[in-house]
């Protein structure tokens, strides 16, 4: 009986060692962190809104029409170049690119997804039988080398 009750306890005991081990891997695969997904809402009360991580480098961005008009509808850089922590994080500026960034033959495939239709077809628009991109006529971001606000010490 003492033998049975030791094979007992030692299948519990195994038992609750996997479980231990297994659950929090689960939890933690199947619940993403804020730093995975980014921003799970808009905060009202941050003026740079969830853009913030990308003006730390991209400060002329802060005045960008683009952006501008993208953060007053409540569109974050996220929305369209995924959440790019890797780009962020890299000290090594511009050594990592973002998530996502568009060739000019995938620019209106983008905006089209929230831009629905525009006044003028492109067609109509065309010069030498190229037809524009929306970011020939919408502004686009105006790259520059990225300036990162540091303190000499």
């Amino acid at each position: 009986m003492a033998k049975e009750l030791g094979n007992s306890m030692r299948a519990v005991l195994g038992f609750g060692v996997i479980a231990g081990c297994i659950l929090p891997a689960c939890l933690c695969s199947c619940n993403p962190t804020a730093a995975e997904t980014g921003p799970s809402q808009f905060d009202e009360t941050n003026p740079l809104g969830a853009n913030a991580a990308c003006y730390v480098c991209h400060i002329t961005f802060v005045q960008e029409e683009l952006s501008k008009t993208h953060l007053r509808a409540k569109v974050p850089c996220i929305r369209c170049h995924g959440l790019s922590a890797g780009h962020a994080n890299d000290e090594d500026i511009g050594a990592t690119p973002p998530d996502v960034s568009f060739k000019r033959d995938q620019v209106n495939a983008m905006c089209i997804e929230c831009h629905k239709s525009h006044d003028i077809a492109a067609e109509e628009l065309a010069v030498h039988k190229r037809a524009p991109i929306c970011t020939d006529c919408h502004d686009s971001h105006r790259i520059k080398k990225p300036q990162v606000a540091m303190q000499k010490e």
